[in-house]
């Protein structure tokens, strides 16, 4: 199978943009763009991988990224890799904390992280389901609107396979409808 630099970067970039939730919240989307989208890792290499990035010291995600670049390119691969799924959350870190602090206590700002602390419980969950552990949920409240689009996540991927990105998406729109239609 080849790869390119660039597909490489790309695929880790995409995952970095959308890696909410942490390391935990980004694995399903990683199985899904490494193992069903691109074939490039087999679904017993990926468990193996999540094991290893388990026992090292790291994020989970970046040790994934940082060792599945290697396997396809090497050491210029797994720098690549690594980079690109960094990238995102540095530049996240940097607008936060110039430009949009000061809004995130806004009724809006809430709202669309209410949504996507709901799609990310899904996506660990389904996270979970893949590597089979368990999980305690610490730091999610127990509500019916985030447990319904939690639900409605794992449904989404689990059943219908949906791509996570997708389901992410789907779950903001679904928590701005509740508040701003249904007024929940």
């Amino acid at each position: 199978m080849m790869v390119s630099f660039l597909e490489l970067f790309l695929v880790f970039l995409k995952i970095g943009i959308f890696m909410f939730g942490g390391g935990y919240g980004a694995l399903s989307i990683l199985h899904k763009e490494v193992v069903e989208c691109r074939g490039w890792l087999s679904e017993k290499e990926f468990v193996d991988i999540v094991g290893i990035a388990e026992s090292t010291p790291g994020p989970i995600a970046i040790n994934c990224a940082t060792y599945i670049g290697y396997k396809l390119l090497g050491v210029i691969g797994s720098v690549i890799a690594t980079t690109a799924v960094v990238v995102p959350a540095f530049i996240t870190i940097l607008m936060v904390a110039m430009l949009i602090r000061p809004y995130l206590e806004a009724e809006p700002a809430r709202i669309i992280l209410r949504g996507i602390n709901s799609a990310i419980v899904g996506l660990i969950f389904v996270a979970l389901v893949i590597i089979s552990r368990n999980v305690i949920f610490k730091e999610y409240s127990i509500q019916i609107i985030p447990l319904a689009i939690c639900l409605l996540v794992i449904v989404l991927v689990m059943l219908f396979k949906i791509h996570p990105i997708e389901a992410i998406l789907i779950s903001i729109g679904l928590s701005l409808a509740l508040h701003y239609i249904f007024k929940l």
